[in-house]
């Protein structure tokens, strides 16, 4: 059973402890990619939207006579081809949402925390405590570790951790139950305080 070094938010050691072995198990890179592909699929709002032709207002008489002005006969301005007409095969609302299974889901999120934890983008935390809400704190708190972009995990986000991290595009707080295959992902560095990873691995453990 791996261990690792639990840090404190001055980034001094303060103990150590012991991970669950899929930390260091094999990923499976496809079903990596099934969960991605569900989390982006069901961020898209699918409210796009077409007319056809028979939605189109308009079309009541024929646009010109049939003969005589040396154009294509035409019956009605709501016809696809005219300017202003129906789309044909146009997008219309709907749900792009992709369903895995739970223990597809779980095995997906273990093969993404171990890869950050091989490829030494795990940082364990004992806890995160801001003595304000300024974003500069916050700030100050990610450059002691050298961090381009963070998923921070906390048991649970304090207001000021919330306030504090509002302005930041490059950091995400989360709670233990929200963390997701793509979050993980995309965040340079995953940290983690020891209360969050023992929710983690709770949920996560068969």
């Amino acid at each position: 059973m791996p261990q690792m070094d639990v840090l404190s938010i001055e980034n001094e050691v303060v103990g150590k402890v012991k991970l669950a072995p899929w930390w260091t198990g094999p990923g499976h890179p496809s079903v990596i990619h099934q969960a991605v592909v569900s989390a982006r699929a069901g961020t898209r709002r699918g409210t796009h939207s077409t007319k056809t032709r028979r939605e189109v207002s308009g079309g009541g008489r024929k646009p010109f006579r049939q003969k005589g002005t040396g154009r294509a006969r035409q019956g009605t301005i709501r016809a696809p081809q005219m300017r202003g007409g129906g789309t044909v095969f146009g997008p219309h609302p709907r749900d792009y949402s992709k369903a895995i299974n739970k223990k597809m889901s779980r095995k997906a999120l273990q093969g993404a925390l171990a890869h950050k934890a091989a490829s030494g983008s795990l940082i364990l935390l004992e806890e995160v405590n801001l003595e304000s809400p300024k974003t500069r704190d916050l700030v100050a708190a990610m450059d002691r570790f050298d961090v381009i972009s963070a998923l921070l995990v906390v048991d649970a986000v304090s207001d000021h951790l919330q306030r504090a991290s509002t302005n930041l595009t490059w950091v995400k707080v989360v709670t233990p139950e929200r963390v997701n295959v793509y979050d993980v992902l995309s965040f340079d560095s995953l940290i983690v305080t020891r209360k969050a990873l023992e929710a983690l691995e709770g949920a996560l453990s068969p």
